[in-house]
């Protein structure tokens, strides 16, 4: 990776990713090859994290203040502007209205940014959302406030920022003494909410928007919360059955979701909720974005959309493909984070007699060991199949394999494809 300008003669046509927080997850070169765009990455922030840890790519970086992105986009004429950050959709929308590049973000944006006009706008339209209480002006911290919290969304209570992503900031707490310190800890902040826990199955679903055409892609099913990496919590999830009536069941509760946001545009959508007990599809989040994890790359198994790419290119105005279902195609992921002083320790045995096929990918931080303090990503599994009850069965066999050992009783290894 390297920092460079921005400025050109080549005539491939250009193509400018914005980045900030949140990482990107290919190589852009898979939304726009080499041989034919020219492509580089402006970002604000330290040119090491404009990709995800586990992405191994070669890419164009200029690291510049959000107050230079302007002039710098305006130094490469005619360049298209994208990005699948949470952090710079908006900054992106208006460097596209400011270089006369047609619109492709939503044009109410903040429904899908702001996780209380979010809700706001669900309810007016009859989509199901959890019971929820905002924090306005700021927090304030007294027994009384604990005392609505709990009395309106209940125990546990899950406190969110209003506009983070990728569970920035997200907290479960889970009785009146965990409310009352952590209005405590937060008290006069601004931009905070709570939302009910909506006891239930996790799911996402996915799709391809289209000036108001929104096209199904995957839903999906998660491991469970998305919670808990940094104390040793193995994170996935798998593919449902695109004719699965929890998938259809998804699919069109997405379709609502949309058109209650907005569906103008060009962007990848997707959308987090619970299946309660008694069958109840309730929103959690959405976003006008591609999501995280794996669940972009699950979606090119099962659909042959990867969602990353098809979003970058949506933005660009390229064509992306349709999503295929025929082949039947289930897919899984596994995040396995190895915690300090632990170091890759092979595959165990019982992963090469599942039904799936298993991929492993061990980052560096996985084999050499993770002797900071920080949980890293140590291996990351794709697990794929015809058989949907394989997959999930073995992502529950595999989550709960021992994948990392302490280092001082391990050898060296390596990574293994099967």
């Amino acid at each position: 990776m390297a920092d460079s300008s921005a400025g050109s003669s080549d005539a491939r046509p250009r193509v400018v990713v914005l980045h900030s927080r949140q990482p990107l997850t290919t190589d852009p070169a898979q939304a726009f090859p080499r041989d034919r765009f020219e492509v580089v990455v402006l970002t604000d922030a330290d040119p090491a994290t404009v990709l995800r840890e586990d992405v191994e790519a070669s890419v164009e970086v200029v690291r510049a203040g959000r107050g230079e992105w302007e002039s710098v986009v305006r130094s490469v004429p005619g360049a298209e502007v994208v990005s699948n950050d949470e952090y710079c959709l908006v900054e992106c929308a208006r460097l596209r209205a400011a270089t006369g590049l047609p619109a492709r973000h939503p044009a109410r944006l903040d429904g899908y940014r702001d996780k209380v006009l979010m809700k706001r706008r669900l309810e007016a339209a009859g989509v199901p959302v959890p019971r929820h209480l905002t924090f306005e002006p700021t927090v304030t911290s007294s027994r009384a406030v604990a005392d609505r919290v709990v009395g309106t969304v209940g125990l546990p209570a899950v406190v969110k920022p209003r506009r983070e992503a990728n569970s920035r900031g997200v907290e479960v707490l889970p009785d009146a003494e965990a409310v009352v310190g952590w209005l405590a800890r937060h008290d006069g902040e601004t931009g905070w909410q709570v939302d009910e826990f909506v006891d239930g199955d996790l799911g996402h679903v996915n799709a391809l928007v289209h000036h108001g055409d929104v096209r199904p892609v995957q839903a999906g099913r998660y491991l469970g919360p998305l919670l808990g990496f940094e104390r040793g919590r193995v994170l996935g999830g798998w593919t449902l059955p695109a004719d699965s009536p929890q998938a259809v069941a998804a699919h069109e509760l997405n379709e609502r979701v949309v058109h209650a946001l907005g569906s103008d545009g060009d962007f990848v959508v997707h959308t987090e909720f619970a299946t309660t007990p008694d069958g109840r599809l309730v929103v959690l989040e959405t976003a006008a974005r591609a999501p995280g994890a794996a669940v972009s790359e699950l979606a090119r198994v099962h659909a042959g959309v990867q969602l990353e790419v098809a979003h970058l290119r949506l933005q660009a105005g390229l064509p992306v493909p349709e999503p295929d279902h025929t082949g039947g195609r289930q897919a899984a992921w596994l995040w396995l984070p190895v915690m300090p002083g632990q170091r890759w320790g092979g595959v165990p045995e019982i992963a090469r007699a599942l039904g799936s096929e298993v991929e492993v990918h061990v980052s560096r931080v996985g084999r050499d060991g993770n002797s900071g303090t920080d949980v890293r990503l140590g291996a990351a599994l794709l697990l794929t199949s015809t058989d949907p009850g394989a997959v999930a069965h073995d992502v529950d066999v595999l989550h709960r394999s021992p994948w990392f050992r302490t280092a001082d009783s391990l050898g060296g290894a390596s990574a293994v494809t099967r």
